[in-house]
């Protein structure tokens, strides 16, 4: 039974570094869903055989460290954060996209312990820490296939994680690793291949273009090589190795500062992104976090609950924001990450854990001399890997690729340091008992779990990719059905891609009336059911509103949008669809007064101020439209279809036509151009402006020539319309 069951546990804990090559195409975004899927279920098998050979043998049984209970707090605290947060359900599964949430936290915890708890002797941690190089090396390996354009050429390198984010901190974490096994070999051989693998890993980590990671990989070596500096004396050689790595830290970032502007920099986009460094790159993200402080001081004690930043984002939403990602979930920084999901309990209980690795890396040595658990390069090591780790997540945030080496590193501090826990070691088992009753019945627990739990959302995610190839709408819709028939966590992404659907369809000429209305009804019904299990979400009222918009049912968009706007009142984007739909309701003052609210808000935001300015010529202010647009912004207004619509139906024609000759500038090769310039000039009563601009396009076009000098010779002689007899059809 026990080799049964550590067959089990070190099977299902070493294929998990492979996962980072697992790319599921048969599933709903199959960079996530799958790995992580595949996640929960090694790490639930591993678990439950870890658990039963602790009944079996004392060596396995958990230990006690500050590590452990830091994340058991950590733990402790989210359940009640999510539980009592803005939307639960959302806090415990997320859903497909992110497949975060506590049921991640959890079997990341459960990771974590089984890790900690098996690997008891170096030589296992060893082959673990190897195991996961290899992984990483074959990672890299495709990685650079990509950078050489031999696959899926791109020019920030995601390998098979699907983010170039989620890549760079894979390489942070394996850049470590092999310099963790660079400083304890003693062979030569060996340490030049660690040093090829982290040379390897770090131009990979640069080829992602990810600043915020290659500034945490900057103050990671910084940390590593101070501190072995500083207390390494008994390491010369290294030491000498960690003052020499800081000179080149210093002389390489200056190098490259001064060298920002070169040619060699500026024709590598990943290496100029790296080399523009600024404080400018962070306003984004300061008004974001500002934005998270908000939602801090309206729930300080245990927040909104794990994946419920949204609720934040759209309440406090600043207009300046108009430009950026229109719903962020994540507030792209670890600090404030954490006090949105769990307050200040949360964040506590969160950074206890790095309070726990740094105590027993840092402070314990100091305060202790006969401190053995680690020597000085080991700390080394640990501490630049975690102040990298921590500095990369001031602007990004976890994912299951972080998250699982990052469990990996801890579980790895946690089994260095952890003592007996007396009680437990006390505790004799019956092995009859363990092997009859306690196996078979986890067996079946461990089953059902993952049956119940796990593949209803397996075959939904299947169910989604199976209805966008099916063949025809019927054979579509039976899919999506029998998405929702899962009961999965993920029925807001299922009716979203029901709705993108439903409205193909409701614009394909060749299908029925009564299956486009047929797709109209399940969506608006599967949709109104999403916003009544989750009140007060503003991107569902929109959602909502943009599907009823697209099926021309105006009055239920108008209804949707006025919700979503009360919502997040400051969120142009809604204003600007309110306004649309009152003009297509033909309120053309209503129209013109949401319009001037989104540009006020902010007028450097350029879409609103042209469907202002269009608004003012619809409603008879044709000069001040034409003052909102001046010279600055005619190229685009020109190009603007709302726009001109409004400057026609103002009369203006004057000034109609300096837009269309704007048009001819900026698109000399649209016959469509010329011809309505010179009619323009026609209508004017400029003729020979009209012949001229026929003239010029017919230039320019061979293919315009014929109609051009039809409509050249219908001015000349009188004939009206002038184009009467010189388009086809």
């Amino acid at each position: 039974m026990k080799d049964v069951l550590k067959t089990l546990m070190f099977g299902a804990l070493f294929m998990i570094p492979f996962l980072t090559l697992y790319v599921e195409n048969d599933l709903f975004f199959p960079f996530i869903t799958g790995k992580n899927f595949a996640f929960r279920i090694l790490v639930e098998i591993g678990f439950a055989s870890w658990v039963l050979l602790a009944l079996l043998e004392k060596d396995y049984r958990p230990k006690f460290s500050w590590v452990l209970s830091a994340f058991t707090t950590l733990i402790v605290v989210m359940f009640f954060a999510n539980l009592f947060g803005e939307y639960p359900y959302k806090s415990f599964w997320s859903n497909f996209e992110r497949m975060d949430g506590y049921v991640t936290l959890i079997h990341v915890f459960l990771f974590f312990v089984t890790l900690g708890g098996a690997l008891t002797t170096k030589k296992l941690w060893s082959a673990f820490l190897h195991t996961s190089l290899l992984a990483a090396f074959m990672v890299g390996m495709y990685g650079l296939a990509q950078y050489s354009g031999m696959v899926d050429g791109k020019v920030r390198i995601d390998s098979r994680l699907g983010n170039a984010a989620y890549m760079a901190i894979y390489m942070l974490f394996h850049i470590f690793i092999a310099l963790w096994f660079f400083v304890e070999s003693k062979n030569t051989l060996s340490r030049s291949i660690y040093g090829i693998l982290t040379v390897m890993f770090v131009f990979l980590l640069l080829e992602t273009g990810t600043r915020g990671t290659a500034v945490g990989l900057a103050v990671g070596l910084t940390v590593m090589a101070t501190y072995i500096g500083l207390f390494g004396a008994n390491f010369k050689k290294f030491r000498r190795y960690a003052i020499g790595l800081l000179l080149v830290l210093i002389i390489g970032a200056g190098s490259l500062y001064v060298a920002r502007d070169s040619e060699f920099v500026q024709d590598n986009k990943n290496l100029r992104r790296i080399a523009n460094i600024s404080v400018d790159d962070l306003t984004v993200r300061f008004t974001i976090w500002g934005m998270a402080y908000e939602g801090v001081k309206e729930r300080p004690i245990l927040g909104w609950g794990q994946g419920n930043f949204n609720y934040v984002f759209n309440e406090n939403y600043k207009p300046s924001l108009y430009g950026q990602e229109q719903w962020f979930d994540r507030v792209h920084n670890i600090f404030f990450d954490w006090l949105i999901a769990g307050g200040i309990l949360g964040f506590l209980a969160y950074f206890s854990i790095f309070f726990a690795c740094i105590y027993y890396l840092l402070v314990r040595p100091i305060l202790r001399k006969d401190d053995s658990n680690f020597d000085v390069l080991e700390r080394g090591v640990l501490l630049g890997l975690l102040a990298g780790y921590l500095t990369h997540n001031l602007v990004v945030f976890d994912n299951i690729v972080s998250y699982m080496f990052f469990g990996s590193i801890l579980a790895f501090i946690h089994s260095r340091v952890a003592t007996d826990i007396p009680a437990l070691m006390n505790i004799n088992i019956d092995k009859r008992l363990v092997n009859q009753l306690l196996f078979p019945v986890t067996v079946v627990c461990v089953g059902a779990v993952i049956y119940y739990v796990h593949v209803p959302g397996i075959m939904a995610a299947g169910d989604i990719i199976d209805a966008f190839r099916a063949g025809d709408p019927d054979s579509r819709l039976e899919q999506f059905e029998e998405a929702f028939s899962r009961n999965s966590f993920a029925d807001q992404e299922i009716t979203e891609q029901l709705a993108q659907q439903a409205i193909a369809i409701s614009r394909n000429p060749n299908i029925t009336r009564e299956t486009k209305e047929f797709y109209v009804r399940k969506t608006e019904n599967r949709a109104l059911s999403m916003i009544e299990e989750k009140p007060g979400d503003a991107r569902l009222h929109m959602f909502l509103g943009s599907f009823y918009r697209s099926v021309n049912q105006i009055e239920k968009a108008k209804e949707q949008f006025d919700i979503a706007q009360k919502l997040s009142p400051n969120k142009q984007n809604i204003i600007l669809q309110q306004g649309s739909i009152e003009f297509s309701l033909q309120n053309f003052e209503a129209g013109r007064d949401y319009f001037k609210k989104a540009f006020e808000l902010d007028e450097r935001n350029i879409e609103a101020r042209e469907v202002y300015a269009a608004s003012l010529f619809y409603t008879g202010d044709p000069e001040a439209g034409k003052a909102l647009i001046g010279d600055e912004y005619k190229s685009r207004f020109s190009e603007n279809q709302f726009g001109l619509g409004g400057v026609n139906a103002s009369g203006d024609l004057e000034y109609l036509a300096e837009l269309y000759v704007v048009r001819t500038e900026n698109k000399p090769e649209v016959a469509q151009n010329w011809a309505s310039l010179a009619f323009l000039y026609y209508e004017l009563g400029k003729t020979e402006e009209a012949i001229k601009a026929l003239e010029k396009g017919s230039e320019l076009i061979p293919g315009f020539t014929a109609q051009a000098e039809c409509v050249i010779g219908n001015i000349e002689t009188g004939v009206t319309p002038p184009q009467a007899g010189c388009i086809e059809g």
